[in-house]
């Protein structure tokens, strides 16, 4: 029986916290977007390179930049996720 009455306590708490009016859900979804597009952009770079018609040497050097630069421009939205979640835990266990 406690158990349920804790199970309905956080169905109440994560109905508040995804109602709030700064809607971490939608900032979630924003910063799930943004890397996504990182993503793609990475994949469609690593994609051109491979077709491109200099040496092994050339492209492998062009390969690290790149990850180099998807790891650079990931790393902050990366971050952004792990306060979110934070964020959530917190408001989710809150008054418990």
């Amino acid at each position: 029986m406690r158990s349920h009455a804790l199970a309905h306590r956080l169905k109440a708490r994560a109905k508040e916290a995804f109602q709030s009016p700064d809607d971490l859900l939608s900032e979630v979804q924003t910063t799930l977007a943004a890397l996504a597009d990182i993503e793609c952009r990475f994949e469609r770079d690593c994609e051109r390179i491979e077709r491109w018609p200099n040496s092994e040497a050339a492209r492998a050097r062009l390969r690290a930049e790149r990850e180099s630069r998807h790891s650079r421009e990931r790393e902050p939205y990366l971050r952004k996720l792990d306060k979110l979640q934070d964020k959530m835990r917190a408001d989710l266990t809150s008054g418990l």
